[in-house]
């Protein structure tokens, strides 16, 4: 159990065992996994936070141990990727999906839930300033937000687009994103884009740009240049990206950048030729 386990770990660490509190506990096969809070620091210095532990990560030799000097060090690998602790966000993600269905009537029909969307998410932020537990980790917190879009696509429907979804809340000034990560809504900065590749095609050159910062809606910027160097379109076109491109887009939809300007382009050649033929 957690609590047998406490009193080395905190000892290792210099830290106060009652500074640790279990707010909720659960046993899987055996395993006990909790929502707990961590109190610590001094006067004006004061914090606590709020995460997701299971007996690995309290565990000597499994989540910590001691280097000869007496150092503590914490072990990276099972203790963070325990399936007991998965389990316990899966559970918890059903428990929610299972209130929804009955709150807005869908218990036989679980698309209708698609419809309440902004429903879910201003009541899942609401758990979130509560000090619910929702996910595993801080990692929404770390960034600003309440939780990331996976989660709520896993309670509302997995196989939904969650970046559509998140697109439409954010041109509907429900939420604001970090990547994936949901927060209050605010106002986004202009508007700014980063050319990221171009491509040739006799003469007629096609551009795609990425949006330079993540408050954009995640989509191509795709233009074409006719030979002369003007614009072949008076608007450019926009192509909707399947991941964040935090890290650069995934190549599948520099693929399909790829193939929308060559399409662009013949339509643009064609377009050309028509207007010389009318000559």
């Amino acid at each position: 159990m957690i609590r047998d386990l406490l009193p080395a770990y905190c000892k290792a660490y210099q830290k106060d065992v009652a500074s640790y509190s279990i707010l909720i506990s659960t046993m899987i096969d055996g395993h006990e996994v909790a929502w707990m809070e961590f109190r610590g620091g001094s006067g004006e210095r004061r914090y606590r936070y709020r995460m997701l532990k299971c007996e690995c990560q309290f565990t000597r030799g499994l989540g910590w141990d001691v280097e000869a000097g007496g150092k503590p060090y914490g072990i990276a690998g099972k203790a963070d990727d325990c399936s007991k602790r998965k389990e316990m966000v899966r559970l918890r993600l059903l428990e929610l999906r299972n209130e929804y269905l009955k709150r807005f009537g869908a218990e036989r029909n679980s698309a209708v839930l698609r419809d309440h969307i902004p429903e879910i998410v201003d009541d899942l932020k609401e758990r979130i300033r509560h000090g619910e537990f929702l996910e595993d980790g801080n990692g929404a917190s770390f960034w600003g937000g309440y939780f990331y879009l996976q989660t709520l696509a896993e309670i509302v429907d997995p196989t939904m687009n969650y970046w559509q979804v998140g697109d439409a809340l954010v041109a509907a000034k429900k939420i604001s994103l970090e990547g994936a990560v949901v927060r209050d809504y605010h106002e986004p900065p202009p508007a700014e884009w980063e050319e990221c590749f171009r491509m040739e095609k006799h003469g007629w050159i096609g551009i795609a740009s990425l949006p330079a910062h993540s408050e954009m809606l995640r989509a191509w910027k795709l233009d074409v240049v006719k030979p002369n160097g003007r614009p072949a379109f008076k608007k450019s076109v926009a192509l909707q990206l399947s991941y964040g491109p935090t890290f650069g887009p995934d190549v599948s939809d520099v693929q399909c950048a790829k193939q929308k300007l060559l399409e662009l382009i013949r339509k643009a050649k064609s377009r050309g030729k028509r207007k010389k033929g009318k000559k």
